[in-house]
């Protein structure tokens, strides 16, 4: 998901665009990078009302490569590739052409998100009359390890209570 949303993007593009203010004034006004407006502002600027819309690229490699092709054919920047693209940030392109580089075609195969988290190395799948007497004390530690850091955050939460309660006396 996007850090901004498609109808600020096109808000705050379009006052740029109109001359209502600077990339600079318009950064200090919503906290947002200057150069992050200069490049929606580009985006808009090609694609109008479709801006900043979902797009197939990131579906398998050879659409990422047809992407990174586009740019080197043209002899475009990837700022400037990724804005006719329709990319929400340059940044994505900026991924493509390291993952290029890196590993050829193969590089750009999808990877979906992040791999999955492994499991706690002292919480195994056998039953306790299974496991060593090691094996059970190892748990047995990384478990009292567990419920010693719920508590503490517990007591820091009553505490954070107990202080804006007195706050509001």
């Amino acid at each position: 998901m996007s850090k901004y949303s498609r109808a600020l993007k096109c808000s705050i593009a379009k006052q740029y665009l109109q001359g209502e203010g600077s990339s600079e004034e318009l950064s200090r006004l919503h906290s947002i990078p200057s150069r992050q407006i200069r490049y929606w502002a580009q985006v808009f600027d090609i694609h109008g009302s479709q801006a900043f819309t979902p797009h197939g690229f990131a579906k398998s490699a050879q659409t990422k490569l047809q992407a990174l092709k586009h740019m080197w054919t043209n002899g475009w920047s990837v700022g400037h590739t990724s804005a006719v693209l329709n990319f929400s940030s340059p940044g994505t392109l900026s991924v493509w052409l390291k993952q290029y580089e890196r590993g050829g075609i193969q590089g750009l195969e999808c990877s979906k998100g992040r791999p999955t988290m492994s499991k706690h190395p002292f919480i195994q799948d056998k039953h306790d009359d299974e496991k060593t007497l090691e094996q059970l004390k190892e748990e047995l530690a990384y478990l009292r390890a567990e419920n010693a850091v719920l508590k503490k955050l517990e007591e820091l939460e009553q505490e954070k209570r107990r202080r804006t309660k007195k706050k509001r006396k």
